[in-house]
């Protein structure tokens, strides 16, 4: 299917995010914010939104995300290894994690859309730790990816954020440089591929995209080597200029990496 290059699809993102968005007030200082994103449990994602006496702002989710996971028996303490992953997802998107578990970010009023924006990524990638677990898959899907890259000496930078023409900044896990021979390279790395993760990384690609000044290029390694993939989401990617890169094919874009 042919891509009508007039279409905006920034707009139309963004149209998408604020028709499906609700906002609600629970007193004079918390509004509750419900996105249209979902989590593991196919429930949107929402957080609180609480104004400070010193005109700041505390963005939090109150705990949900990480407790959801420990009661579905994923227990993110449990291994040194869950903890490192647990973190950099954090770090990486400037998000503090409290002793109660709660998701947390302070912002003002100037960079308020940017944080909450940052906050909902954090969210949905923390529980999408769930597939990290041992009954799901057999190992952590970042690490492989990462000893991937190192075995075959692609130079990479981890965990930057880049804004899109939006304004809006999207979190990538890896990025290859430009070079003579290939245009800028962006990775994604995704546990559980189906098409609400396909359609999130699609409106995010494309606002990349076009804030880019050169040409850009996205992979999505994705883990299916003991899970079958939506062959509807990995066609969906592959319509907006994604390339799907599968686990079990990782060999295949050795070339295209180190070029």
């Amino acid at each position: 299917m042919k891509v009508d290059k007039n279409i905006d699809f920034c707009n139309l993102y963004l149209n998408w995010i604020k028709e499906n968005i609700e906002q609600f007030q629970i007193n004079s200082t918390t509004f509750r914010l419900t996105l249209p994103f979902l989590d593991r449990n196919n429930d949107l994602i929402e957080f609180y939104i609480i104004k400070k006496e010193d005109g700041t702002f505390c963005i939090t989710d109150d705990g949900a995300t990480i407790n959801d996971l420990q009661m579905a028996g994923f227990d993110v303490s449990s291994s040194d290894r869950r903890k490192k992953i647990l973190d950099t997802i954090i770090s990486a998107h400037g998000v503090t994690r409290t002793e109660d578990n709660e998701l947390l970010i302070h912002c003002t009023m100037g960079d308020l859309a940017f944080k909450k924006h940052m906050l909902a990524q954090c969210m949905v990638k923390v529980s999408d730790m769930f597939y990290l677990s041992k009954s799901n898959v057999q190992s952590v899907f970042l690490d492989d990816v990462q000893s991937f890259l190192d075995k075959n000496d692609v130079r990479y930078i981890e965990n930057i954020c880049i804004t899109g023409k939006s304004k809006l900044a999207t979190h990538y896990d890896f990025a290859i440089g430009r070079s003579k021979n290939s245009a800028e390279r962006l990775i994604k790395v995704v546990n559980n591929m189906d098409l609400n993760a396909a359609r999130n990384i699609i409106f995010a690609w494309n606002d990349t995209k076009e804030g880019r000044q050169h040409d850009t290029k996205l992979y999505t390694f994705i883990q299916n080597t003991d899970k079958k993939v939506s062959q509807d989401a990995v066609g969906a990617l592959k319509e907006y200029g994604i390339h799907p890169a599968l686990w079990t094919e990782k060999e295949n874009y050795i070339a295209e990496l180190i070029a």
